[in-house]
């Protein structure tokens, strides 16, 4: 697992930029606002569509429909214990206890993971795994974490303009060309071999989706850099990292090494489960409501103390599953 340590460091060098320039104020306060405009309107959606699109069949997504299944029973597994461990949380507002829980519940399913996995053997093929995982995970954040996080119910009229945003919007425009082949028997292999799609689909990839992984952690540097630190350890953000970092990865990955499950997918699964707080919860709190100041701090404490427990979980994790039969 020394290569994801290597790739856990060389992305906090990126996020650390994104911190230096917030804290130094080298640029407007609205520059990350923009910059995160372009992520999840061109970046973002532009690697999904091509990861989709370079690597599955429309036979391939419907036999690997464990993936969004999986990820939506990893934040099943943390909101399950965010309910049962809220039970002993005393002595704070609600919306500290609603944020306690969410945090629990929701991870940093997306961004980090596609970043660590980039840079394994799985590469492309593992981007393109995680983008189909964040069907099911984005279904979940958009519904039970937000009632969790907000107390609001959920408006199927704000659900579905939510839902549809511009990264959804690429997976099912990438499902959707692949129907359409699907009669033509044209495969991943096919289609990259017809020159114009090729060079378009190659283009798009190394230009606009390969500014994902760098634009996201600067985004996610900045955002951590405006979060005040005068306060900010306290003995329930230590019991929410504990639960989110160590209790929650750990009950998931012994479940993935009773799954039947193919390897490459249980490693996925494994690394969505060790990924730290969810960056969401803080929009979410500034458009919705809810404790933002208590979801910031443990977005900031769990991605520095996540250095060293995504790479020692892994390491666990390959042992584990190397002791099975």
């Amino acid at each position: 697992m020394l290569e994801i340590a290597f790739e856990i460091v060389a992305i906090f060098g990126m996020i650390g930029i994104g911190f230096l320039a917030a804290r130094r104020r080298w640029f407007p306060e609205d520059f990350s606002r923009h910059l995160s405009k372009l992520l999840l309107g061109v970046f973002y959606p532009s690697l999904l569509f091509s990861s989709i699109l370079r690597n599955y069949t429309l036979r391939d997504l419907a036999e690997n429909w464990t993936l969004p299944a999986g990820a939506a029973t990893v934040i099943l597994v943390g909101w399950c214990v965010g309910w049962l461990a809220k039970r002993f949380v005393r002595g704070v507002r609600a919306p500290t206890r609603r944020a306690f829980h969410f945090a629990c519940a929701m991870n940093n399913y997306s961004f980090l993971p596609i970043m660590l996995v980039a840079g394994t053997a799985l590469g492309e093929r593992g981007v393109a795994m995680v983008a189909f995982t964040t069907i099911g995970s984005d279904t979940l954040m958009w519904t039970l974490g937000f009632r969790t996080f907000t107390g609001q119910r959920v408006r199927w009229a704000t659900l579905a303009q939510t839902l549809l945003r511009p990264p959804l919007l690429a997976l099912l425009s990438a499902i959707a060309l692949l129907a359409l082949l699907a009669p033509l028997r044209i495969g991943p292999d096919d289609l990259a071999a017809c020159l114009p799609t090729r060079v378009a689909l190659d283009t798009l990839y190394r230009y606009l989706g390969g500014a994902t992984i760098p634009a996201s952690a600067i985004v996610c540097g900045m955002a951590l850099g405006r979060i005040p630190l005068r306060g900010l350890v306290t003995p329930l953000q230590l019991a929410v990292a504990a639960l989110r970092l160590v209790a929650i990865p750990l009950a998931i990955l012994a479940l993935l090494c009773l799954t039947p499950l193919p390897a490459d997918f249980r490693f996925v699964f494994a690394i969505i489960a060790l990924m730290p707080g969810a960056m969401a919860g803080v929009a979410i709190a500034e458009v919705y409501g809810g404790d933002g100041r208590f979801v910031s701090a443990h977005v900031l404490i769990s991605h520095l103390l996540c250095i060293l427990t995504v790479p020692l979980g892994l390491a666990l994790f390959r042992a584990l599953t190397q002791a099975l039969p």
